[in-house]
C-alpha cells in the first residue's frame, strides 16, 4: 500500500507540472541535457563499474554501447532542440484562401518509460531524455535484474532533476502492475513481444497510446557475391557483442548450402581472434543476466541436439553464467532455436539452394526488428528490400543503424511499433497539433445554410474543378 500510495503521489504531483513542463523553453531542457551529459563523463568509472557489477560488461563495450549513444543522443539533440520544437508552417491551397495552417509540437504529457535489463544504462536514459526533451514529465520502471545501473541512474535523475519532471521505480511486476493502473498520456516499452502485449492491453483501458521496441528474429543474409571473411568479422561483432543478449542482434545466418562450411570456418576464426578460446576467463565476453536465462540457451541447444542439429563451435555453459559462443548448423523450424528470439550467443546457419528460397525462409516467420543483408550487387539489395519487411535493414554491416541517432529506430509488426532516435524519437513523444488560423475573410460564408439550388450548383463546380484549387 505503501508503494501504491508513492507511485500515486508522484504521478499526481507531475500531473500539476504537466502544464508548466509542456511549455518550458528550449534553453531550459538544453541546460539539463547538458547537466545530465557533465554527469556522465564526470562519473564515468562509476558506470563502467556498476554495469561490470550487474552482468560483468567490459568498460569499453560499456562505452561503446552503453554511454557512447546516450552522449550522440544529447549532442544532436542540444544542437536541433530549437528547431524541431518551432511549430511547421503548412501551406494552404485556394481552397483555404484567407487561412494560415501549421502544425505545433506539443508534449503528449505524462510518460511511462518501461526499459530492459539488456543496455541498461542506454535503454533507461535515452527514452528518458528524448521524452524530456518533448516538454513530457516522465516515471521510469527499470528492470529489476540490473539494481547497480539502476542506482547510479536514479542518482543522476535525482541531482539534474525534480521528481516531479522524471522519477525512477524500482521493483518486480507488482511495480510495473501499479504504474500501469495511473491513465498515463503516454507508455514506452521495451521489451519482448509477449510483455509487450499485457502492457498494450492494460494502457488500452485508458486508451493510452504507446510505443513498443520489441524483437524478433533478425536474419542476416550472406549473398553469393560478397566475402565470406568479412561477412564472417561483421556478424561475430553483431551476435556476439552483449553475449548476444542484443534486440537487434543477427539472429540466424542465411547462406547458400555450397558456402556454408567455408562461413562456419570463417566465424570459427573470428570468434578465436575476438575472444579466444577461454571464456570463463575472458573479461571482454560478458555474462548472461541470470542462471535462468543462462539454463533456458542450454535448453535450446540440447532441444536443437535432440531434432538432429550439430553444434560445430562452443554449446558450453559455465559456473559463472558464461555461456559459450555457439555454432549450430543442420537447423530446421521445429527446433525451438528456431521458433523464437535466441538473445543469446547461439547462432544457427540456415541453409538453402537460392535467394528464393532465403526470402521464402523469412517470410514465414515474423517481421524482424531488423535485417542485415551482405552484398554488392544493387539488385540483389533491391530483392531482398523489396521482398521482405522489417524494422531496420543494414547492408554489409550489422549493429550500426541502431546506434546512428540521425535514423529512426523501431519495428515492424509484431517486432514494434511507433519510432525513436533524433528527430523521430522528438516526434514520437509530440502531440502533432494541427492549427489552422482565419486571418481575413475567404468567403467561407457562402457554403453555409440555407443549401440553396444555387449553392449546390456552385459546389458541384467547386468538386469537379477541385484540382484547380491545390
Amino acid at each position: 500500500m505503501e508503494l501504491k500510495n508513492r507511485i500515486t503521489q508522484v504521478f499526481n504531483s507531475q500531473k500539476e507540472r504537466k502544464y508548466f513542463q509542456k511549455n518550458t523553453t528550449a534553453q531550459y531542457r538544453i541546460k539539463k541535457l547538458k547537466a545530465v551529459k557533465k554527469y556522465i563523463l564526470d562519473h564515468q568509472t562509476e558506470i563502467e563499474s556498476a554495469l561490470k557489477e550487474d552482468f560483468s560488461k567490459a568498460p569499453a563495450e560499456t562505452l561503446l554501447t552503453e554511454v557512447m549513444p546516450v552522449i550522440a543522443m544529447i549532442n544532436l539533440t542540444v544542437k536541433k532542440l530549437k528547431r524541431w520544437m518551432k511549430p511547421k508552417r503548412i501551406s494552404s491551397s485556394l481552397l483555404f484562401f484567407g487561412t494560415s495552417s501549421s502544425i505545433s509540437y506539443e508534449a503528449k504529457g505524462q510518460v511511462l518509460i518501461i526499459s530492459p535489463w539488456n543496455y541498461p544504462f542506454q535503454l533507461n536514459l535515452y527514452p528518458i531524455l528524448t521524452a524530456f526533451s518533448a516538454g513530457n514529465t516522465v516515471m521510469i520502471k527499470p528492470s529489476e535484474y540490473t539494481p547497480q545501473t539502476n542506482k547510479i541512474i536514479g542518482k543522476l535523475i535525482s541531482e539534474v532533476f525534480d521528481e516531479n519532471e522524471i522519477c525512477l521505480f524500482e521493483g518486480e511486476v507488482e511495480v510495473t502492475n501499479i504504474l500501469m493502473e495511473q491513465a498515463f498520456d503516454h507508455v514506452f516499452f521495451t521489451g519482448s513481444t509477449s510483455v509487450g502485449k499485457i502492457i498494450m492491453e492494460k494502457a488500452s483501458k485508458h486508451l493510452t497510446s504507446v510505443s513498443l521496441e520489441l524483437g524478433g528474429k533478425s536474419p542476416a543474409i550472406i549473398a553469393d557475391d560478397f566475402s565470406l571473411r568479412t561477412a564472417a568479422e561483421r556478424v561475430v561483432w553483431g551476435k556476439f557483442v552483449n553475449a548476444g543478449q542484443t534486440c537487434v542482434a543477427p539472429d540466424y545466418i542465411l547462406i547458400h548450402k555450397d558456402r556454408s562450411a567455408e562461413f562456419v570456418t570463417a566465424v570459427k576464426e573470428q570468434i578465436e581472434n575476438r575472444y579466444g578460446n577461454q571464456f570463463t576467463q575472458n573479461e571482454d565476453f560478458c555474462q548472461i543476466i541470470t542462471q535462468r536465462h543462462a539454463q533456458r540457451l542450454k535448453d535450446l541447444v540440447q532441444d536443437a541436439k535432440s531434432k538432429g542439429a550439430k553444434v560445430l563451435f562452443g554449446g558450453h555453459l559455465f559456473e559463472n553464467r558464461k555461456f559459450e559462443p555457439t555454432i549450430l548448423i543442420d537447423v530446421n523450424e521445429s527446433m525451438q532455436v528456431m521458433q523464437e528470439e535466441i538473445f543469446g550467443p547461439i547462432l544457427p546457419i540456415v541453409t538453402v539452394d537460392s535467394k528464393a528460397d532465403m526470402v521464402k525462409f523469412i517470410q514465414r516467420l515474423d517481421n524482424p526488428l531488423a535485417m542485415y543483408l551482405f552484398s554488392e550487387d544493387k539488385e540483389v539489395i533491391e530483392f531482398f528490400r523489396q521482398n521482405t519487411q522489417s524494422g531496420g535493414l543494414g547492408i554489409n554491416e550489422t549493429l550500426l543503424h541502431v546506434a546512428h541517432s540521425r535514423l529512426p529506430f523501431g519495428g515492424a509488426g509484431k517486432s514494434g511499433h511507433g519510432r525513436y532516435h533524433g528527430h523521430e524519437g522528438f516526434i514520437e513523444f509530440s502531440n502533432q497539433r494541427a492549427v489552422l488560423k482565419r486571418k481575413f475573410d475567404g468567403k467561407m460564408s457562402y457554403f453555409y445554410p440555407p443549401y440553396t439550388e444555387k449553392l449546390k450548383a456552385l459546389i458541384d463546380m467547386t468538386l469537379r474543378k477541385l484540382n484547380y484549387f491545390f
